[in-house]
């Protein structure tokens, strides 16, 4: 498991994203084998406030899904391209998910450099405004950060305030980057993903199809930064 985790991180460093499976370690071991990879990387971070560090990710029919996710709006069908974290003031560095159940309905995951989307790269970027909406403490950004050390984007969280930032969103819905890469899942397949590198978002499903992630998010260390 050691070398596995060794050669991920590797991969995860030069390329901004690693799959690998580790056969037969159950719930327990995988969210061990997470937790140790997150301390590894950074600060692991709660994704709600009084939170666990490890989230279990189940598709949702939207009219039970939790208020503040996407699956509130999207359902069960195909999520949008997005980053994690986006209504944080800095988003989260990295994503750590594994998949504890699976069948062959199960739905996958496809992710993408952002480099890929011209809309996130053009001067546009760096100077329309979305307001991020995170409860009481909303405010205002670019899809792009000023030192373009990361990439901002979430439907979900973030309203267009002008014509370029509804321009950028309507060409994200439309786009298909040429360096989309899937990933299918089976128990025990983590994926390691840099989310200020990548977008990602999940492919349609059904209600019936059994798939149970987990998520783990990393804040960069500060001294790293």
């Amino acid at each position: 498991m050691f070398e596995l985790i060794e050669d991920a991180l590797s991969n995860l460093s030069l390329s901004g994203r690693a799959i690998f499976h580790l056969p037969l370690a159950g719930t327990e071991g995988m969210e061990q084998a997470a937790l140790n990879i997150a301390y590894s990387l950074g600060q692991p971070r709660a994704t709600r406030r009084r939170g666990p560090l490890i989230d279990h990710l189940v598709p949702t029919n939207r009219h039970v899904a939790n208020p503040r996710s996407l699956s509130t709006r999207y359902g069960l069908s195909q999520f949008p391209w997005h980053t994690d974290g986006a209504h944080w003031s800095t988003p989260p560095r990295y994503l750590i998910m594994g998949c504890l159940e699976a069948d062959q309905h199960t739905a996958k995951t496809l992710i993408c450099e952002g480099r890929y989307f011209s809309s996130l790269n053009s001067s546009v970027a760096r100077s329309s405004v979305f307001r991020v909406t995170n409860g009481g403490n909303s405010f205002y950004v670019t899809a792009r950060d000023t030192s373009d050390r990361y990439y901002r984007y979430d439907p979900g969280c973030m309203t267009p305030m002008n014509v370029g930032a509804r321009e950028i969103m309507r060409a994200i819905d439309h786009e298909e980057p040429e360096g989309e890469q899937t990933i299918e899942w089976c128990a025990g397949t983590f994926l390691l993903l840099d989310n200020w590198r990548f977008l990602h978002r999940r492919a349609a499903t059904i209600e019936s199809a059994e798939r149970k992630l987990l998520r783990v998010t990393v804040m960069e260390n500060i001294n790293d930064a």
